[in-house]
This record gives structure tokens, sequence and C-alpha cells, in this order.
């Protein structure tokens, strides 16, 4: 029998705290600075200041600037996955269930002050990212991205097994056309957010997904 006071590694430490803490901040200081002043702003060394830091704790933590926008659109997808999994039932959820949660949290965190810095530095990467072939933030991104779509992509395929979404629907292709829309108001938000009345998009984006996905109750498809 396990003795309960056993642990199987070691209890973290206060510099492993620290050392947490101070990678943190660095990450907070490169998502304000890509949202505020864009990709050629971001800078080791104003990153450095931003956080509180020396210039070589960016390097301890992520190497090099590569290293450290890695960390942020990892960070940028990993905050949004863990929203996801803390919803009330999530994992009980519908393959359809699924596919709107995440479409109506997209649009929420859009709509909120704090996740706003996180929106448009995603927005300040794909442009870098389309505007510089081969460069290190198309790499990065991109595989980020394909991990996102293929979250929906399974989705789709859960809810065609379930019988809530439609199957003569190709989930590789609704997973792309999904995620196009939520680039695409992400994109045009951030360009005129005075014009974007999110609530009013986010349930037309609702119910355009539900009609495109579900099937019809007399046939049972599309």
């Amino acid at each position: 029998m396990t003795d309960p006071t056993t642990t199987t590694g070691p209890l973290p430490t206060m510099r492993d705290d620290q050392r947490e803490a101070s990678r943190r901040r660095l990450i907070d200081a490169a998502l304000g600075i890509l949202a505020e002043e864009g990709y050629r702003g971001l800078t080791v060394k104003k990153v450095g200041d931003r956080a509180g830091v020396s210039r070589g704790m960016v390097s301890y933590h992520f190497e090099s600037k590569a290293g450290l926008v890695e960390a942020v659109i990892n960070d940028i997808r990993e905050v949004f996955v863990d929203r996801i999994r803390a919803l009330p039932g999530y994992h009980r959820m519908t393959g359809l269930e699924a596919v709107l949660a995440k479409l109506e949290q997209y649009f929420s965190r859009l709509a909120e002050p704090g996740p706003s810095v996180r929106a448009r530095a995603l927005l300040v990467l794909l442009v870098e990212a389309v505007g510089s072939p081969g460069d290190t933030a198309k790499g990065l991104l991109g595989g980020q991205l394909d991990l996102v779509r293929t979250g929906v992509e399974d989705d789709i395929r859960r809810g065609v097994a379930d019988g809530t979404i439609r199957s003569d629907l190709d989930p590789r292709a609704q997973a792309f056309l999904l995620e196009s829309l939520a680039r695409g108001v992400l994109l045009q938000y951030q360009l005129d957010s005075s014009r974007a009345r999110l609530e009013e998009i986010g349930r037309a984006a609702h119910d355009m997904v539900l009609l495109a996905l579900a099937p019809d109750p007399r046939t049972g498809t599309g």
C-alpha cells in the first residue's frame, strides 16, 4: 500500500515559484507590447524593461525572441482551452454543444478588456505571419492554429457519431470554415470595434453554425 505522505516528485520551491512568476511577467509584457506596438516593437530589451527584469532573464527563460513568441502563442491557446474545459458540464457535451460552446467563448473573450490584449496580440502575429513568408511566426502560428482546428474537427466528428451533427459534412472543411469565421471577426473587430456589435454578431454566428451543422429532424441531414 502506498504511504499517503509519499510524493511522486519534488515539491515546488520558493525559487520555482519566483521563476514561474518571472516567466509569467515576461509573457504578459510581450502580449502588451504586441497589442500596443506590433511585432516590430517586440524587442528583448522592451520586454525585460516592461516586466521589470533584466534582459538576460528573457534569454534565460526563452533563449531568443522566437522562443518568447512561441511561449506567447502557446499562452493564447492554453488560456482559451483552459476556459473551455472549465465550463460546467463541458466533458458531457455533445459534439454540437462543444462546437457552439467554443464559438460562444471566443466572442465573449473578444469583448472583455483583459483578454482582448491576447486577441490583439494574436491578430498582430497573424498579420506578421502572412507578411513574412518563412518567418518564425508563420511556422509557430501554423502549428498552433492546426491544434485549434483539429480540436474543432474532433468535436464535429464526435457530433456526427452522437447524431447531433449532419453525417454528410466534411469535418475538416467545416473546422476550417469555423476558424476562418472567427479570425475574420477578430480582424474586423480590431479594425473598427465601434461598429462591431459582438453580442449581435455572436448570436448570428451561433444561428448560422447551428443551421449549417445540425441535422434536419425530418431527414437526419441538412
